[in-house]
């Protein structure tokens, strides 16, 4: 059998509150969760905690891939997931 790698997984927060519990308990098949906030005002932070994930707060805000890369540089395991909280709405 082939060995397995290791994954980590990332999320970019701001005030995720309503959509991160899902989020996470999604992910009990990764090795490693990295949550980098970006300034969360609401329970963001202590959902995190609580579900085991490792948090990381960076305020400056230079964008959305500089953010990621910030991200990317706390994971330690072989391979990156990555995830996006976006709120998708479908127009009819």
């Amino acid at each position: 059998m082939p060995e397995r790698h290791s994954i980590s997984a990332i999320i970019i927060t701001k005030n995720e509150e309503n959509r991160l519990p899902d989020c996470l308990r999604s992910l009990h098949w990764v090795d490693e969760i990295i949550v980098l906030d970006s300034g969360s005002s609401d329970n963001t932070l202590s959902i995190a905690k609580e579900a085991g994930a490792e948090v990381f707060v960076n305020t400056d805000w230079q964008g959305y891939g500089r953010q990621k890369q910030r991200a990317q540089s706390y994971a330690t395991k072989d391979w990156i997931w990555q995830l996006m909280l976006t709120k998708w709405s479908l127009m009819s």
